[in-house]
Formats: structure tokens, sequence, C-alpha cells
């Protein structure tokens, strides 16, 4: 094969692939967009509305200095196999996550330390730091989390001042996730 047959197959090559890349990289978007739209819709069917009893929210959720707007209390039931895991509550911009009364969470195993906590919660509480550096957010407005845990066991995670929708979205699916992974590695022991 001579050397311009071998640059043109090359060229050709290249014209290819990069068309592909485009194609793919579009159809990409298109299949994400179609993922978020089920992701809320999915959200929006397990939420459950239902009012906290004021004693049980001040057991889980710590008065903060920011003013708390009023929103409409949700409970989500995070559940796996018709089994009941745990309960994901929201008021105003908190967001409170606790195991099922039975259930054994520890708080240093791979899908919380690992995944919650490095991947999510820490990624988020650093983009609301710089933010807040920035001037874009308010002090008081930036997530924080506490996680109160006994003998290892999680007990509650709380998230303050979560964000927005999408954030909310993203919280609530990871919390899901990290539940149910560490459910099931429960189970097989």
């Amino acid at each position: 094969m001579s050397k311009d047959n071998t640059t043109r197959k090359l060229a050709e090559t290249k014209a290819y692939l990069e068309q592909r890349v485009s194609e793919l990289s579009e159809e990409t978007k298109k299949l994400n967009s179609c993922l978020a739209i089920i992701d809320e819709i999915l959200a929006e069917k397990s939420f459950k509305k239902m009012e906290i009893p004021k004693s049980q929210i001040k057991s889980i959720i710590h008065p903060t200095k920011v003013e708390e707007k009023k929103f409409s209390k949700e409970v989500t039931p995070l559940i796996v196999e018709d089994k009941k895991i745990g309960e994901i509550f929201l008021e105003g911009n908190n967001l409170t996550a606790i195991p099922a009364e039975n259930m054994k969470f520890d708080v240093s195993s791979p899908p919380m330390r690992a995944f919650l906590i490095s991947k999510v919660l820490e990624p988020m509480k650093v983009k609301d730091q710089e933010q807040l550096r920035e001037g874009k957010i308010m002090k008081g407005e930036q997530l924080t989390y506490e996680i109160d845990h006994e003998k290892g066991n999680l007990k509650v995670l709380v998230v303050h001042n979560f964000g927005d929708q999408k954030r909310l979205l993203d919280l609530k699916n990871a919390i899901r996730w990290t539940f149910r992974r560490i459910y099931e590695k429960n189970i097989e022991r």
C-alpha cells in the first residue's frame, strides 16, 4: 500500500470516527435527558406526603438560625423487596434519612463512606463553600450534614440546605442506593 493510499485511508477512518463520536455524543445527551425525566417521575411517584409529629421532628432535626420557609413535609419510604429499610423526611431545606428500627447500617461501610460521603455529600459541600466564598450564596445557605451513629451504626443522617430540586433528587437517589447496598450486603452474610 502506498503512502498516499495509507494517508487517505487514515483520513477517512478519522472522519468516520469523528462522525460516530458526534452521533454517539448526541445519542448520549438524549438518553441522559430521558433518564432525568424518568428519575423525576419516579421521585414524584415515590413521595408520600404526610404530617410528621412535632415531637419526632425536634428529635430528628436540630433547629438552625437560618429562617425556615414554610414547606410541606414529605416522607419517602425506602423499600427493598417489600421490606422497609428506612425513610427520608423532608422539611424545608432539610433532608433526614433514618434506617428502619431493625436495620443496622455501618457508617464505615464502603457504600456509606466511599460513595455517599466521599462522592456525593463532600463534593456538594465543597461546591457550596466555593459559592459562599464567591458571594453566590449567603452564609448559612451552604450545604452541611450530620451523621449521628451509635456503636458504628447509623441512627440519623441530616442534610441541611440541600439546595435545588436536582440536588434533592440526586441526594435521595444516592441515599436510596446506599441504604439498599448496605441492606443487600447485610443479608448476604
